[in-house]
């Protein structure tokens, strides 16, 4: 990187698609046609603010929720994974809890669209949130089931609008109980839920600006679309379109921002009216900011798995080039230094196959520095004190120039199969991705800012806390033994590993000429 700030233009041609429907390394870049007016290339003159962990963005949900109450043309539009009755302001705080909040919203005026994942997984949290808050006079609240056979509506982000401004939040960030923790993650925290509540590191971002009518579509494409009538639930009684006019949101800043998502290929009687085409302009994001970064790529993920198994970063052809993790490996070979912070563990039963899988990815890149790359790879977990801190942030920063942030986790289920969004981000003052990574590493080290700025001197001291295990870092314990292609020793993957891995963990419903 140079010293001189890029121009705008030349940011906005280097790292975002051109949604003209051309393939990054063979991934088709197309918008899913919806039942609104398409969604802008990109939008410029935002003002984006990172929300680190989840206190932080669950106290500015409430207070931008809590804001609609009593003003003219309220809206509060809210797509969530898992939404239940947290304390956003923490456990001891004495305030409602997130459903109260959008319930005396709704009691004061405002409209209010909750659109929750009716998976297996969650529904057992989000059917009583839906039941609780039409009781309570929400009537729009809806379970959401279209997505592939084994998916789920994993989209979470709010816009909250009136009559005199509006704005957007999206991240790793579920309105939940889980999701609730400080910058400290102390092992024992009165506010967090005693019985639901963990050390758990997140990532999302409040943005003002044009970008807010981008993300205000997408929520209207998913609640409009014609297979409402059968993809949400409750059924009856049948929910009208939002026809309301959109958001008024005028320039704001610096910052410009494309909005990007996954939708996977399924039939229209289990998906939207567009899933017979999808959309992966996430996965073709990824690609094109690997394959463009010249210094460093930085990654925060809950999974961090390579692609299918066998993994195809072994294989050749589009299967190879459009995973991850080989072009990771493929930017190691031309100098970049690849560093990723991921979780030592995993959320349910599944545990012992994730980590089977994303050691496998880890040790291929381990192989691809020892086998001469001019980069290098550095691979951290999370803890305080002596207990691990879970890691279910979805960040990739790369020089110190382009940002992508959302819920999107590093594998081919959420590039390809469930329903994801993200934003692509560039600042034309060349602040906002140092700013974020100077922020979180600070957050992982408790290192001076200043220390932080230069990215190269940044990396060596963040490897050096790594080794030491230093403030909330700790190095990932990859199991050596788990290595594709198999090697003397090698530790072979679990039992039913490649049917579980494709069926339930990371399913597939993407492109078929990739696979």
């Amino acid at each position: 990187m140079g010293s001189s700030v890029p121009t705008l233009d030349r940011l906005k041609a280097k790292w975002f698609l051109p949604m003209d429907g051309s393939a990054p390394c063979g991934v088709p870049c197309h918008r899913a046609e919806g039942s609104e007016p398409g969604l802008s290339v990109s939008t410029d003159h935002n003002a984006v603010t990172p929300l680190i962990d989840g206190q932080a963005y669950m106290a500015q949900w409430h207070d931008h929720v809590v804001a609609l109450r009593g003003a003219s043309d309220a809206e509060l539009y809210h797509a969530g994974w898992r939404f239940e009755a947290v304390d956003t302001l923490g456990a001891t705080s004495g305030g409602p809890d997130a459903l109260a909040d959008a319930e005396g919203t709704k009691a004061a005026g405002a409209r209010c669209y909750p659109l929750l994942c009716r998976s297996i997984g969650v529904n057992r949290f989000n059917l009583p949130s839906v039941v609780r808050l039409r009781e309570q006079g929400v009537s729009t609240a809806c379970l959401d089931g279209r997505f592939p056979p084994a998916g789920s509506n994993h989209q979470k982000f709010a816009v909250m609008k009136s009559a005199t401004g509006a704005l957007a939040m999206l991240g790793s960030v579920d309105i939940a109980k889980p999701r609730w923790d400080t910058p400290d993650h102390c092992p024992v925290d009165p506010d967090r839920d005693p019985k639901y509540g963990k050390q758990t590191h997140e990532t999302g971002v409040l943005i003002v600006g044009p970008a807010v009518v981008d993300l205000e579509k997408t929520f209207r494409d998913r609640w409009n679309d014609s297979t409402r009538h059968l993809g949400l639930e409750p059924l009856w009684p049948k929910q009208p379109p939002i026809a309301t006019p959109y958001a008024a949101a005028p320039a704001a800043g610096t910052h410009s921002v494309q909005v990007l998502r996954t939708y996977g290929i399924t039939s229209k009687a289990l998906g939207y009216s567009w899933s017979p085409s999808g959309e992966f302009t996430v996965w073709a994001s990824y690609l094109n900011a690997i394959r463009r970064a010249a210094t460093y790529i930085y990654i925060e993920d809950q999974y961090f798995l390579p692609f299918d198994w066998p993994p195809c970063y072994s294989r050749g052809g589009l299967a190879r080039e459009t995973d991850l993790i080989y072009q990771l490996g493929e930017a190691m070979k031309r100098g970049v230094t690849v560093v990723i912070v991921t979780p030592t563990n995993a959320e349910d039963p599944t545990h012992l196959y994730q980590k089977y899988q994303r050691d496998l990815g880890v040790n291929y890149l381990i192989g691809v520095r020892a086998g001469g790359a001019a980069g290098d790879v550095v691979v951290a977990a999370l803890k305080s004190g002596s207990t691990d801190v879970y890691v279910h942030s979805k960040l990739m920063i790369v020089d110190d120039e382009f940002t992508l942030i959302g819920s999107t986790n590093v594998g081919q289920r959420s590039m390809s199969h469930d329903s994801e969004l993200h934003a692509g981000i560039v600042d034309s003052a060349g602040a906002f991705a140092r700013a974020l990574r100077t922020a979180i590493w600070y957050e992982h080290t408790g290192r001076d800012a200043a220390s932080l700025e230069d990215p190269a001197t940044a990396i060596g001291l963040f490897r050096d806390d790594v080794a030491a295990g230093a403030r909330h870092l700790k190095p990932y314990p990859v199991d050596p033994l788990a290595v594709y292609p198999p090697a003397p020793g090698s530790r072979p993957p679990p039992i039913g590993h490649e049917r579980l891995l494709r069926l339930l963990i990371d399913p597939y419903a993407g492109p078929p000429g990739l696979r």
